[in-house]
């Protein structure tokens, strides 16, 4: 199996309802997966329609090593098929909108999943799941590599428990990594003008706050946090922004 340089990305969209189509988020034009792992899915609630869209870009090519001895050559992609998704509660399903149907995305195609479904009762809790895909890469003898999704989570919150959460917005200018974290994050694209960076828990309580900042990269050490979902909350003069982040 050759080794894929270019990271793959698949795309998640929007909870479904049965039956229910999804739609690329147009917003989005470059390869990639929306939301990435930093954004995260939207928690979901007891008793209550959850939908969650996850847009994928597929790339057209990538470079791939043949041998040491050998720079390497740029493949277009044939396809990306996801071949399994497990981790999900009983209650909700997933299903993609493609070119070809089902769940298979060919080079450069913009498709979606669609995750959906309404929690039970006994639910609650942080889920993890596993999403497996195949690759497939044109003009190449050895052209399949297999690639396991991981990073997602997604919470489900007690009934009632959507309408009090912090707002999960955020922009593009904004990173926020490792995510999940043990120890340190580190937050990239501020705006010079930010006068405060707080660490708020599910419960709106203020775990840690920074202050009199003056740089575009700032770290923070959260090991003394216990495991959960946390939110970093961006404070400037006119505005404010929240990303969601987990720590193990």
């Amino acid at each position: 199996m050759k080794k894929i340089l270019l990271l793959l990305t698949i795309t998640f969209v929007s909870v479904l309802t049965a039956n229910a189509q999804c739609v690329p988020d147009p917003a989005f034009t470059e390869p990639g997966v929306y939301p990435d792992s930093t954004t995260g899915l939207q928690s979901a609630c007891v008793g209550e329609l959850y939908e969650q869209v996850v847009t994928n870009i597929v790339p057209v090519d990538t470079l791939v090593e043949i041998s040491p001895l050998f720079p390497p050559l740029t493949l277009d992609f044939d396809s990306i098929v996801i071949t399994s998704f497990t981790g999900l509660p009983a209650s909700m399903t997933y299903d993609c909108s493609t070119i070809l149907g089902g769940c298979t995305f060919i080079g450069g195609e913009t498709g979606c999943l669609i995750i959906s479904g309404t929690p039970s009762a006994g639910e609650e809790g942080l889920y993890t799941p596993e999403i497996i895909v195949d690759v497939y890469l044109a003009g190449s003898p050895d052209s399949q590599a297999t690639e396991i999704i991981d990073w997602y989570v997604l919470e489900i919150l007690p009934a009632g428990g959507c309408t009090n959460t912090l707002s999960e917005n955020t922009t593009t200018a904004l990173s926020l990594y490792p995510n999940p974290t043990e120890n340190v994050l580190t937050l990239e694209g501020l705006n010079p003008s930010a006068n405060t960076i707080s660490i708020v828990n599910m419960n709106g309580q203020v775990m840690d706050r920074y202050t009199t900042l003056d740089t575009s990269s700032f770290e923070m050490n959260v090991s003394n946090l216990e495991t959960g979902i946390y939110f970093v909350k961006i404070n400037t003069s006119n505005s404010s922004e929240t990303i969601r982040f987990i720590k193990k």
